[in-house]
């Protein structure tokens, strides 16, 4: 059987351009068919060693694929000068199970997990002038290139716990023709900004509503364990609903649903799918003032949109390796 290899170099080459955008539609119908049930999505399997965070991510969508996506994030390794997040995709034809291609995870990952976000931004900001970025590691980068290829932004607001990280991002996003400035606090990037993105690995929250404005969009993709927040409970309380990738998985994974569920700030009822939204079942944003907020820990389904759309791309232009085994 012959398999594709794409290695990050690829994926990065099929999708920093005009594919970016196709991207963003095809996880948009990812989260569509999830909500309306088209797609088998097991929950994934989560293991720790030590604190080092584990997961397998299966999917399957008939007349489009199965996936299976294995992957850590293992904060240490900034440290090290590795990403924090890396992974591989399998990539199988869902007709006939054969292997098709091998795709470089901590890449599609990053890509997929920015068109997420920009899926949110899509369907409930209300402006995308200004767009702050709170972190400055890969996900921050990602989130940068795929908004500059998606979005009319004016300027991009940067803070990171390390300032040598957000003046170098600062630097790439202006050598891609955007202003980008580096502020000193969350709160005054939260403040400056129409659009909030949380990209940490932060325990504690870092995002407060008593920051934030009417009208804003925030979006937050860190805090992927169950005794980690990115926002305060002040964000939920401004926020009239929190919209989310899987109703089942932020309530099974990430502490920004699951301590103030356990503390009766909220209750499943709170929580709206995207995908409902996409597929008319839900309302977005219903006023130029709400506040609005998109809660992401990813799912298997934005993986398979991914690999299939950038194998298909990879398929077309010849990019990767075929090997044979």
């Amino acid at each position: 059987m012959e398999v594709r290899v794409l290695r990050w170099v690829d994926v990065d080459s099929i999708l920093d351009g005009e594919n970016a955008r196709g991207l963003v539609d095809s996880i948009a119908n990812a989260f569509r068919d999830f909500s309306l049930g088209r797609a088998v999505m097991p929950q994934r399997t989560v293991f720790y060693l030590d604190d080092d965070w584990w997961g397998v991510m299966p999917c399957g969508l008939r007349g489009s694929g199965v996936a299976v996506k294995v992957v850590n994030v293992i904060s240490r390794n900034a440290s090290r000068g590795l990403p924090t997040t890396q992974g591989l995709v399998l990539l199988f034809d869902d007709e006939t199970g054969t292997p098709r291609a091998v795709i470089n995870g901590t890449a599609l990952t990053a890509w997929r997990t920015a068109a997420a976000t920009a899926v949110s931004i899509r369907y409930l900001a209300r402006d995308t002038d200004s767009i702050a970025i709170i972190g400055a590691g890969l996900q921050a980068r990602y989130h940068a290139v795929l908004f500059m290829r998606v979005f009319n932004v004016r300027k991009f607001i940067i803070n990171s716990r390390t300032r040598e990280k957000a003046l170098k991002l600062a630097e790439f996003i202006r050598s891609r023709g955007f202003d980008a400035v580096v502020v000193d606090s969350v709160e005054d990037a939260v403040r400056g900004a129409d659009v909030i993105v949380a990209a940490t690995t932060n325990k504690t929250p870092v995002i407060m509503g008593e920051w934030l404005v009417n009208g804003q969009h925030v979006a937050s993709i860190g805090a992927p364990e169950r005794d980690a927040r990115e926002l305060n409970d002040e964000v939920l309380r401004r926020s009239r609903r929190l919209f989310v990738d899987s109703r089942k998985a932020v309530i099974n994974e990430t502490g920004d649903v699951i301590i103030p569920m356990n503390n009766r700030l909220i209750d499943e009822n709170y929580l709206i799918e995207i995908g409902e939204v996409i597929a008319n079942i839900k309302p977005g944003r219903t006023s130029d003032d709400e506040i609005t907020v998109f809660k992401s820990v990813g799912i298997a389904a934005e993986d398979l949109a991914a690999s299939v759309y950038i194998y298909n791309l990879a398929v077309k232009s010849n990019i990767g390796v075929t090997i044979e085994l």
